[in-house]
């Protein structure tokens, strides 16, 4: 029987796990108690002490985005572009993956086992008043899911990791 083949796009939602865990882990390394409850919830993702954050895994541009917005090399999807409620949410922590982040998938017939490496994610912390300047929110319905293209100088100013 030929192996089972697997896109890379079945594996988008480990990469937003991925990037949950990549913030949890930093945070604790530096010295926190972080909790992670994962992303199927409204607010945070993880929250340690008194910082709730909410983690976002980053999209490339494509090479027509970067073309009509030179220097604007990552992207994050924001539902209708709504502000963050800061009661819920004190920092957004975006992290690029590597586009090539290999995924090693094992079935031993009934147990999956699934490895990666996140080691080269980078981290970017904002506080949520600052990431709520950027969203241009949408009345309505009529947009929902839509990018926001972040400034590549901008956002590595945010860099913790």
């Amino acid at each position: 029987m030929a192996p089972m083949q697997i896109e890379g796009s079945a594996f988008n939602s480990l990469r937003s796990f991925i990037g949950e865990y990549a913030v949890t882990a930093w945070r604790h390394a530096q010295g926190g108690n972080p909790v992670l409850f994962g992303g199927r919830r409204a607010g945070h993702d993880i929250s340690d002490q008194d910082m709730l954050i909410d983690a976002k895994v980053l999209v490339p541009t494509t090479p027509s985005e970067r073309r009509t917005w030179p220097g604007h090399d990552w992207k994050v999807a924001r539902d209708r572009h709504a502000p963050f409620n800061p009661e819920k949410t004190t920092h957004i922590a975006l992290v690029a993956l590597p586009e090539d982040m290999p995924f090693e998938l094992v079935d031993d017939g009934g147990r999956v086992s699934i490895s990666t490496a996140y080691k080269d994610a980078e981290i970017f912390l904002i506080a949520v008043a600052e990431f709520n300047n950027l969203l241009d929110p949408v009345a309505g319905d009529t947009e929902r899911w839509r990018y926001l293209i972040l400034e590549t100088s901008w956002l590595h100013q945010h860099r913790v990791q």
